[in-house]
């Protein structure tokens, strides 16, 4: 459905003033005149002499629809902050409120105004209001939803919907992205509800505008418009530490003016950072040199976070409200310096180089609009080992129920802070071990600030220790995970490995994972082990979430859910082998645990041979002598778990961090 020629009115009048500072003289000396006040051209839709922005403005509006507004840094201008406010009409969901691009839907009919206030790159204040008339909607309305701005180079997504259409309908209609105006632009396979691309590379910040054709199956065609505001990337040190291969991604501090603001913009996720410029331990320390070792305060914690919208650290901080009931999160981040949540972290990784853990926004979202924010582009790293003839898959359970899935994006479900847990929480036990291992809480109060992060590492930590007193075995495995996480060749014999002789390998060993065996060439000792063992143990023991692991064949295509089970236990952790290892990661990593906390771990439970990875889910009804099948959504939950087990395997370039 076309647009209509008369949709909407935008009434936008901003006069920008620039904030400037007076001077005195002393003594008997007059005092010297004020500066006349920096008068800047009104903010208009294009820059004229002494502009700083300029305003990118919708065509037109419908109700249900979306429209984006943005501020561009004319030519010479760079913009530092932004913050937009609505200020009058029925309250509508903003997307990026603190970012130069802002998105919106309004339900209704009616007049919308917000105020937007930035300053530029040398401090400069300049504020204006915008006014945004919608008129009624259309009867079947098509929206765009993505992120609306992201810089030059940098990977995003946009997607489709149509109010009111049934999921089942969505297979039977056809879509087709194309671009309408800005610059060329390679959108890749055009004919999916959802695109998937690299921003042009731009010199200057630039609107690339997207349409969305689709066709019903009852043949009413809809049509709308997406504004992505393509920025100029912030410049780049010579030998940047995030390149174009793990490329940075616009985030800022979540508490605007909080004592860390500076440092954190600065020390954590910028492309100018290098060797050169990482930040010392006395420009940036850990939090744990702040607290003291003790507990956190929530308040602490947020002050250390960057965010690419702020609902990214509204929902982190209700986590730790909610959530961290035993205080463990919060002190396991007195090893960090820094909590990154982005809307295109991702991976999700810890840094030893800066100290920070970057979180991937993808497993914070409770609500659709929030999901929509975020990037669907997928994990860049490598595929490896498509050769070899077997699989090995993991998941969590909780109640004979799979745990940490998510639900499809065209339910447009919504979750709450609890059912973060199997994916957040696992994550962040995981990341926060590294934290710990590179930095254990012994050290936090005799830290040097001379020395950067990965510099002030003492010896004999718990990778150290468990690779010196408490060994896993199997060199075999060693070898496959060079295959699996760095992309080695693999030998005749490893392609000849079947499930049978991975089981052998793995069963007799004391890991609970495969990717306890990432370890890199030249690395003095393997650190997924460790922090594979705490991930698993404080699941459980916290959360009574029990991880399966199991051998199988090669997952070449369908759904893991069918492939047939060769070996495979639930709670491996618990394993009389394995519970000394884990006793000593967690007494080195997390010293305020009890003594006797690991005994409490459960007995591991077998799996079935012979019957499949979904069959093998309730293991309360095989108990009982039934083999039940999964549900439509349960094969839903598991072919999400697909794509995370894909992203969960770290490729050498992530691993040499």
């Amino acid at each position: 459905m076309a647009l209509p020629k008369t949709v909407a009115s935008l009434l936008l009048c901003l006069t920008l003033v620039a904030c400037g500072g007076g001077g005195g003289g002393g003594g008997d000396a007059a005092p010297a005149p004020a500066p006349a006040p920096t008068t800047v051209p009104p903010l208009g839709a294009q820059c004229l002499t002494g502009s700083v922005a300029r305003l990118a403005l919708p065509v037109a509006v419908a109700a249900g629809r979306n429209q984006e507004l943005a501020v561009l840094a004319c030519p010479g201008s760079r913009l530092a902050t932004v913050q937009w406010r609505q200020t009058d009409g029925a309250a509508l969901a903003v997307s990026s409120a603190r970012s130069q691009a802002i998105s919106a839907a309004p339900a209704a009919a009616g007049r919308y105004a917000f105020s937007v206030e930035f300053t530029d790159a040398k401090g400069a204040s300049y504020s204006g209001q915008a006014e945004l008339t919608a008129t009624a909607p259309d009867a079947t309305a098509l929206a765009v939803r993505g992120e609306p701005s992201v810089w030059a180079g940098g990977q995003t997504s946009l997607r489709a919907w149509v109010d009111g259409l049934a999921v089942t309908d969505y297979p039977l209609a056809r879509v087709r992205w194309s671009r309408v105006d800005g610059p060329d632009v390679a959108l890749g396979d055009t004919s999916q509800w959802r695109v998937i691309f690299k921003a042009p590379a731009v010199f200057e910040d630039t609107v690339l505008r997207l349409r969305a054709d689709a066709t019903l199956a009852d043949g009413r065609s809809l049509s709308q418009e997406f504004s992505l505001l393509v920025q100029a990337a912030p410049a780049a040190a010579a030998s940047p530490l995030f390149d174009a291969g793990n490329p940075s991604s616009r985030v800022y501090p979540y508490l605007a003016n909080g004592p860390r603001a500076a440092e954190l913009r600065d020390c954590i996720y910028t492309p100018a950072l290098s060797n050169a410029t990482l930040c010392t331990l006395g420009r940036l320390p850990v939090l744990g040199t702040e607290t003291r070792g003790d507990l956190p305060t929530v308040e602490q914690v947020m002050a250390r976070v960057l965010v690419s919208n702020d609902w990214m650290g509204q929902r982190f901080e209700a986590f730790l409200r909610e959530q961290d009931v035993n205080g463990d999160f919060r002190r396991l981040l007195n090893a960090t310096t820094a909590i990154v949540i982005g809307g295109r972290v991702r991976p999700a990784f810890y840094w030893s180089a800066t100290g920070a853990i970057y979180l991937d926004a993808d497993y914070l979202w409770q609500t659709p609009a929030e999901r929509d924010t975020v990037s669907e582009a997928p994990d860049p790293r490598s595929d490896y080992g498509s050769e070899l003839a077997y699989t090995m898959l993991w998941r969590y359970v909780q109640a004979n129920k799979s745990a940490g899935g998510r639900s499809p994006v065209l339910d447009r479900a919504s979750r709450d802070s609890a059912a973060l847990i199997p994916a957040l929480g696992r994550l962040m036990y995981h990341e926060l071990t590294h934290a710990n291992d590179f930095l254990p809480p012994r050290t936090h109060l005799l830290l040097n600030g001379s020395l950067r992060v990965y510099e002030a590492s003492p010896p004999n930590t718990a990778s150290e220790q468990l690779r010196a007193q408490l060994p896993f075995y199997s060199q075999e495995m060693v070898g496959l995970g060079r295959v699996q996480f760095f992309g080695a060749a693999s030998t005749a014999v490893e392609q000849g490995y079947q499930p049978a002789d991975i089981t052998r390998f793995f069963s007799a060993d004391r890991v609970t994972d495969d990717y306890s065996y990432s370890w890199p060439t030249g690395q003095s000792v393997p650190r997924e082990d460790a922090a594979m063992l705490a991930e698993e143990a404080l699941m459980q023991l916290r959360h009574g979430v029990l991880r399966d692991v199991a051998v199988t064949p090669q997952f070449l295509s369908g759904l893991s859910a069918d492939l047939v089970v060769a070996w495979g236990q639930r709670g491996r952790v618990g394993d009389a082998a394995i519970k000394p290892r884990v006793a000593l990661v967690l007494s080195q990593t997390m010293p305020w645990l009890p003594a006797g906390f690991t005994d409490a771990l459960a007995v591991p439970l077998p799996l079935r041979a012979g019957l499949t990875w979904g069959q093998n889910l309730d293991q309360s009804a095989l108990g009982m002598g039934v083999v039940r099948p999964l549900s439509a959504t349960e094969r839903a939950l598991e072919a999400d778990l697909d794509i995370q087990r894909r992203g969960a395997r770290k490729s050498a370039a992530e691993l040499a961090r």
